[in-house]
């Protein structure tokens, strides 16, 4: 029996089948305004999913259409996640746990999974999520800063004169152009800032904490780190994959 499982995130939307609590192979992602070409990608499965399980973060619609198809062609509706209240596997610090992010609470729960805790965890999207979960899966609290695309949607609607770019996976500290200026500072001003707050994070915890990065951008992130951080792209889906 194999699970499909779906994180729809801010900006894209990862997908990975899993088995037996296990992804099979890395996530693959696919943009919200590519659902033909995701769909398509299902249709060629080997093997047709006996259930489906979906967090969700960004418009209703886009779960919405998601779920049309698999009615159509699977006749399965998928199982929306959300954080559970009652402290269940992961006890949230949040005085109401269900309002903190599903995608938060999974990439946590895919941390104890993966063996990480005591963790740092830090999931690197459109925002960019910080959370420390202790060794008895306690989450202590977060915070949440602007990553990437939140930056440039930010700097394009208060400085629209500012060229857009596309940010590259290596750059120098010190640019000599107005992109490579912009390029230099979201990515040395990102990286800056995530690896400051693990600091804070490890400096606070009477843990030994696992710094445990995630989400989209998280390899780029990691690569301007002084730290030594734990890479895995996917803990959102492995999350997914752990519930019973």
């Amino acid at each position: 029996m194999t699970d499909l499982l779906i994180d729809i995130g801010n900006s894209r939307i990862k997908w990975a089948i899993s088995a037996d609590g296990q992804l099979r192979g890395p996530g693959r992602a696919a943009a919200h305004n590519a659902l033909e070409g995701l769909f398509a990608e299902w249709l060629q499965l080997t093997e047709r999913p006996s259930r489906v399980r979906m967090v969700n973060v960004a418009k209703a619609s886009v779960v919405n259409r998601i779920t049309a198809w698999l009615q159509v062609h699977w006749e399965l509706a998928p199982e929306l996640v959300h954080t559970p209240s009652d402290g269940d596997v992961i006890h949230v610090a949040y005085s109401q746990p269900h309002r903190l992010g599903a995608d938060r609470w999974l990439a946590m729960l895919g941390a104890r999974a993966a063996g990480c805790l005591p963790a740092c965890v830090v999931d690197c999207g459109t925002a960019i999520t910080v959370d420390v979960v202790d060794s008895a899966a306690r989450h202590q609290g977060g915070l949440i800063l602007p990553g990437f695309p939140a930056q440039q949607a930010g700097l394009a609607r208060l400085a629209p004169g500012l060229p857009s770019i596309q940010l590259p996976t290596r750059t120098p500290f010190l640019a000599t152009d107005t992109a490579g200026a912009l390029a230099s500072g979201h990515i040395f001003g990102t990286a800056a800032a995530v690896q400051g707050v693990i600091r804070r994070c490890l400096a606070g915890s009477s843990e030994r904490l696992t710094p445990v990065l995630t989400g989209g951008d998280a390899p780029v992130i990691a690569r301007y780190l002084e730290l030594d951080v734990r890479l895995r792209p996917d803990l959102v889906l492995e999350g997914l994959a752990s519930l019973p």
